[in-house]
């Protein structure tokens, strides 16, 4: 699969974004989110989008995670693209608001995201989401009993407004206006397998996530079992 065609006809079936618009990717520094960083920058060339890369530390995973955020800094820097990359107490955001920590990564993910992209006044914020993630959502949606809406899975580009963003942000602020922003998910077509391929064929060196093997999370116990 050439994933950057790929890449590129999913985006221009969506409609989204036009030239020379603002997209703040966010990168873990995975595979996914370092392929999904790559083909935008390669697609930018073409199209002028100014693209901006976030990184949020989770307050989870210590040292780990202290050299994931160091990673993604750096890589930001040799390509040139300017980067935010900020910390949240999720353990503790979790506890107050009596979530899941996978879920309280979540919000406090989007919540990061959104606020970045007002900051530097981008409408578009993109992810790393894969064929397999969305395989795994339509799953997880029908073993807990979610309706049509639910089997439907991801979309390519949906309102961020759409998703319920509450809670404290990484700075401890209010959540921010998500009005006008949209979120992207330009890998949705692509499996796993071609994104791992793709990273080697280009020399891209991505991050583990230990806590990726957790098989006391859902999504992961569903993944490995």
């Amino acid at each position: 699969m050439n994933v950057v065609q790929a890449v590129k006809q999913t985006l221009a079936r969506a409609g989204v974004p036009p030239d020379h618009a603002g997209v703040v990717v966010g990168v873990s520094g995975g595979p996914d989110s370092l392929c999904l960083l790559h083909v935008l920058r390669a697609l930018s060339q073409e199209r002028g989008w100014k693209l901006h890369v976030a990184h949020l530390h989770h307050g989870l995973r210590g040292q780990e995670a202290d050299a994931d955020a160091e990673f993604v800094a750096r890589l930001a820097a040799e390509w040139g693209m300017p980067c935010t990359v900020e910390r949240a107490d999720v353990p503790g955001w979790a506890r107050q608001a009596h979530l899941a920590i996978e879920e309280a990564a979540r919000q406090a993910r989007y919540v990061f995201l959104a606020r970045v992209a007002r900051d530097v006044g981008a409408c578009y914020v993109a992810v790393g989401h894969t064929a397999d993630d969305q395989a795994e959502t339509v799953l997880m949606h029908l073993l807990r009993g979610a309706g049509l809406a639910g089997l439907r899975g991801m979309s390519v580009a949906a309102p961020l407004a759409a998703y319920r963003l509450a809670g404290p942000a990484p700075r401890e602020s209010p959540a921010p206006d998500v009005a006008g922003l949209t979120l992207l998910r330009p890998l949705l077509e692509v499996p796993r397998a071609e994104v791992e391929a793709y990273c080697a064929q280009h020399g891209l060196m991505p991050r583990f996530d230990r806590s990726n093997l957790d098989t006391t999370f859902f999504r992961n116990r569903l993944r490995h079992e």
